[in-house]
């Protein structure tokens, strides 16, 4: 006879034998589950609250929380019932309390994120906590974690359900997502609709590839729904609504019928034989999109067959040119950041925007979304690798290392894996790791993100470094230099041991109102104040701050003022 635990998803299921056991003395769910669910885990004789919490946007999320002693779940709905999902460290600290977790590790994970530990690749996968480098608790929990993971593992082999690899994103692997193993063990999936169509490279079923994924914030994502039927319907949505009158600064569309029909493969329905065009006059962007794809985004699927003939939008220049309705995010906080762009002081400095207006280069969207849309179309054409495979030696690239748990965005309440990526140059020797969830919030526009395990920013310069791009370079941006009527040059750059600062003026510029050029890191903290000699056009920097202290290797601003406007640019400093 089968275990009705077999009912379940993977992770549910192993979550739930866990808890029964006290391994973990609480578990959460990052979702409701269904009635009969809930069954399953009474007769598996667990105690389970539902938990409603506030999102920042407004709405409401809710969890489900399980235990085998009410008292538990006392302290949980005491301290997070209807409460705003937020990452205080008081309430992480109660969290990894409740959840079994080694204080050690959960301290740790508040002040340095993820740390390498030798579990990574291992062990790492199967527990729900991130283990610190020299933790002595989880070493005596990992026997218990594997033996009951074995146990789930051998009830679902027996009850001939087919399972997969627990990654969530399995890139390298091809493994597929909790719930596309468990929708595909059910049959058809729940809610499918037969225009979905097969999408190449898509490891995880959601109908979008790994690079759209990257590029719509979807991947590692856990939806029982694929993520392209809400995200194809929203955007025909837009489109749909938009202005039908030709406009200098708003999206408008113009219809362009046809005199014909097409009928739709799948239902039968017909569609004209036209197309919509939308356009985005400050971006000077526009797609074409056949009235046969619209009728296929209104029921979830971006790919689309025109007489025996599939074919597919295309997601990116769609998203650029509806970028402007893409602001749930936006309202996350950005430290340092004056004109609450998404873009922190320093980054403005580095990327040569204006940190007074947030709205540069009046692309009608602000200096955040620009800057991250340009850094996540670049990322996503990285290749990608799972943890532990061979990586490529001669180009930047992404290792991805994902885990059971999962973590809710505090702005959509979406749910994605609480795991990490490490984004690699081999060429330069440098790395940085950043949360997956980080990703999930630059493809929204933001470099700060916020969940319910992890909170922060990405480094926008650090990131632009180890990338190796210049967004200042970016096609059809002005010459910011030239709306100030000033032009900064210097050589070399890099440079060893000094470099010269040299400018000129433009349309007749008075010289003499520039006294000063200030010399900053990329914390925005000013190293140096340079006097410009009266009646040179030049001055020399030795590399060495306001003390005579040589300053170390890395990336510094330079901004030449007049008073009223500046002009900053970048250089780069190898000893």
């Amino acid at each position: 006879m089968k275990n009705p635990i077999t009912k379940l998803d993977f992770q549910l299921a192993y979550l739930a034998m866990l808890t029964k056991q006290q391994i973990k003395p609480l578990s959460r769910w990052e979702k409701r589950i269904s009635s009969q669910k809930i069954g399953i885990l009474k007769k598996h004789g667990l105690k389970l609250e539902t938990v409603q919490r506030k999102l920042l946007n407004g709405k409401y999320s809710y969890e489900t929380i399980f235990s085998t002693k009410s008292r538990y779940l006392d302290i949980y709905l005491k301290n997070f019932y209807k409460q705003p999902i937020t990452t205080k460290i008081s309430d992480r600290e109660k969290e990894g309390f409740l959840f079994g977790y080694p204080s050690c590790c959960v301290n740790n994970f508040i002040e340095n994120g993820y740390t390498k530990n030798p579990f990574i690749g291992k062990e790492q996968e199967i527990l729900f906590h991130w283990v610190c480098p020299d933790c002595r608790i989880t070493p005596s929990l990992i026997p218990y974690y594997q033996k009951i993971h074995n146990e789930c593992q051998q009830l679902f082999s027996e009850s001939d359900v087919r399972l997969f690899p627990h990654h969530m994103a399995g890139f390298g692997k091809k493994a597929l997502p909790y719930a596309a193993a468990f929708l595909l063990a059910l049959g058809t999936p729940l809610l499918a609709d037969d225009h979905w169509l097969p999408v190449p490279d898509d490891p995880d079923l959601n109908y979008l590839s790994y690079k759209e994924d990257v590029l719509l914030g979807t991947q590692c994502l856990y939806s029982f729904i694929p993520s392209a039927d809400s995200i194809a319907k929203a955007f025909e949505t837009i489109i749909d609504s938009l202005p039908r009158v030709q406009s200098d600064t708003t999206c408008y569309a113009v219809d362009n019928y046809a005199c014909g029909v097409y009928q739709c493969p799948i239902c039968g329905e017909w569609i004209n034989m036209g197309y919509v065009e939308v356009f985005n006059p400050l971006r000077n962007f526009e797609i074409s999109i056949p009235y046969m794809a619209m009728h296929f985004m209104n029921h979830g699927s971006f790919s689309f067959i025109i007489e025996e003939d599939t074919s597919r939008v295309d997601i990116e220049l769609l998203k650029e040119v509806l970028a402007p309705f893409d602001i749930e995010h936006l309202p996350i906080t950005t430290l340092n950041d004056n004109d609450n762009d998404g873009l922190n002081n320093p980054s403005e400095l580095y990327f040569e925007t204006d940190p007074e207006n947030p709205y540069t280069h009046n692309l009608g969207i602000d200096d955040g979304q620009e800057m991250t849309e340009a850094i996540i179309e670049h990322i996503s054409d990285l290749p990608h690798i799972d943890y532990g495979q061979t990586p490529p030696d001669d180009i930047v690239y992404l290792e991805y290392s994902v885990v059971y748990g999962v973590e809710t965005c505090n702005i959509c309440g979406k749910e994605i894996n609480m795991g990490f990526v490490h984004i690699v140059n081999p060429i330069q020797g440098s790395s940085m790791t950043a949360p997956i969830i980080g990703l999930h919030y630059m493809a929204h526009g933001r470099f700060a993100y916020g969940g319910t395990v992890n909170t922060g920013e990405i480094d926008p310069i650090e990131l632009a470094t180890i990338l190796d791009i210049d967004l200042t370079s970016i096609d059809n941006l002005p010459e910011i230099a030239e709306k100030y009527g000033y032009k900064l040059i210097i050589f070399p750059n890099p440079f060893s041991t000094s470099t010269t600062i040299s400018f000129s003026a433009i349309d007749h510029t008075d010289l003499h109102k520039l006294t000063e050029i200030k010399i900053y890191n990329t914390k925005g903290q000013l190293l140096r104040l340079l006097q410009i000699p009266d009646n040179q056009s030049s001055v020399e920097w030795d590399g060495k701050d306001e003390n005579g202290e040589p300053v170390p290797t890395g990336i510094y601003l330079y901004m030449l003022s007049d008073g009223e406007n500046s002009i900053t640019k970048k250089m780069i400093l190898l000893r």
